[in-house]
């Protein structure tokens, strides 16, 4: 099916502004957030830093997390040892803000258990003191390389879901019209019989008739501008059945299209999860399609199953098919960026986009063992919602 043509320009819109964002980035000066309690040091690393960096410095945690807020930081360097809150402890609060910030912790003799602790949690890398001149711009210039390679591989994936996503509306719409043609056909003879004689006993009957058509109508034009309405890039609690049946009310024209039937089991009373919505939404029509295009070949009956559960931290979610299932051999595989078992008609980018959409987001999805038969089952893990901490 083609895409309308505004939909289509929408999408050209969405690539060039991605591509601006991230060539302003590449070409401007990269900022560094240099975070001691002392001011020797502080300035020691300005000093170092400055011909090749916008360097900015703060003393403690809490100017740090400002800082983050309102400059377009790449890279933060910061003691282990500092009053009130620890270099480890402000590591947990700048990967809380976001992933994609590298840290490098600076740790004095006696603290590099701590400080390996740290690069398992998230840190860069740790560098002891007093440090190597070399050593410290080989290390940031490093960091860097990382940070504007997970910068490039996120704007492949906000392409891969914009394309998914317009993708996902022209079906929709396509639908839509298509639903909307039987209302609007009882609207039409409906309003002919009132034309051809307006003082019909049945008048009040086929007026409720009509009322009923032009809700129909009016509630899928109304979903279909939610849709469009998503706010992109905005986090928060939100209920897990909402975006279930989001996602599967936007998949019905590819159910219709591919003879798929859906049967759903959502546990009730769930904890809300936190991310964003549309990128959430955009994961499980991903699967969902998937399911739908590896059930084609079948002549059987065609079944996609959703279920929900809570499990510890998590809030889950399960999705599996009754098709033929993933080969062993591509299994280990599947979530790997341009990996595809559609030869020349697949990308590659959907399920690792899934992957990483998910795990930037706190949670995680897997292939588990189908309980049904030979078909494809994803587990995601959603994270439970939380009160957030404000910071002292």
């Amino acid at each position: 099916m083609a895409i309308p043509a505004n939909l289509s320009q929408a999408g050209d819109q969405t690539f060039n502004q991605l591509k601006q964002e991230n060539s302003k980035e590449s070409s401007a000066k990269r900022h560094v957030l240099v975070v001691d309690d002392e001011y020797g040091p502080r300035q020691s690393l300005r000093m170092l830093l400055k011909e090749d960096y916008e360097v900015h410095l703060a003393e403690n945690a809490a100017e740090a997390m400002n800082m983050l807020q309102e400059l377009p930081i790449g890279l933060v360097v910061s003691d282990i040892r500092m009053p009130k809150v620890t270099g480890v402890e402000l590591l947990a609060q700048i990967k809380a803000f976001s992933n994609d910030i590298e840290v490098i912790i600076m740790t004095g003799y006696g603290e590099l258990e701590t400080a390996m602790k740290a690069v398992e949690h998230g840190a860069y890398s740790y560098i002891e003191k007093p440090f190597d001149t070399h050593h410290m711009l080989d290390c940031v210039n490093s960091a860097f390389n990382k940070h504007q390679t997970e910068r490039d591989r996120r704007v492949l994936e906000n392409l891969a879901l914009e394309a998914s996503r317009f993708e996902t509306l022209g079906r929709y719409v396509s639908g839509t019209m298509h639903d909307m043609g039987t209302p609007l056909t009882v609207l039409s003879s409906h309003l002919e019989l009132l034309s051809i004689k307006p003082d019909r006993d049945d008048i009040d009957e086929r007026v409720n008739v009509m009322r009923e058509q032009v809700k129909f109508c009016t509630d899928m034009a109304r979903g279909t501008m939610d849709f469009l309405r998503h706010d992109k890039g905005t986090s928060g609690p939100m209920q897990l059945h909402n975006v279930v049946n989001s996602s599967l009310t936007l998949a019905q024209p590819y159910f219709r299209e591919c003879k798929v039937m859906c049967e759903t089991q959502l546990a009730a009373d769930l904890p809300k999860i936190t991310g964003e919505k549309m990128l959430f939404r955009q994961c499980i029509l991903n699967v969902i399609n998937n399911a739908c295009q590896a059930m084609q070949g079948q002549e059987d009956h065609r079944t996609i199953y959703l279920g929900t559960q809570e499990e510890g931290d998590d809030v889950c979610l399960t999705i599996e098919d009754n098709g033929p299932g993933i080969p062993a051999e591509s299994q280990k595989q599947i979530f790997e960026m341009f990996f595809s078992t559609k030869g020349e008609n697949g990308t590659g980018l959907g399920l690792g986009v899934v992957r990483n959409v998910m795990q930037r987001n706190g949670g995680s999805i897997e292939l588990i063992n189908s309980v049904r038969g030979n078909g494809a089952c994803f587990l995601f893990r959603f994270p439970k919602a939380k009160e957030m901490t404000p910071l002292t």
